[in-house]
């Protein structure tokens, strides 16, 4: 690969600042959804009074439930540009 068709590539998609404000807004977006779930089950399991071996076997089973069902799309996205 040469490097102006490297350039004309990195153009195509925006180049670093298109890559750091996706990177942003990818931190902002998790970072919401995962204090969101922790939230959540705060508010269940102090109102429940479940035990807390469940408490963290769910906080792990949802972020990584989340990460499963996220992963996929940040490798689709990263490869479609070739």
């Amino acid at each position: 690969m040469t490097e102006s068709s490297t350039d004309d590539r990195g153009a195509a998609r925006g180049g670093p600042l298109r890559t750091l404000w996706d990177a942003v807004v990818r931190f902002v977006g998790d970072a919401l959804v995962l204090t969101l779930w922790v939230v959540f089950l705060t508010l269940v399991f102090l109102e429940t009074a479940w035990p807390r071996w469940a408490f963290y076997g769910l906080l792990l089973g949802g972020v990584a439930v989340y990460v499963s069902i996220t992963v996929p799309w940040i490798r689709g996205r990263s490869t479609s540009g070739r």
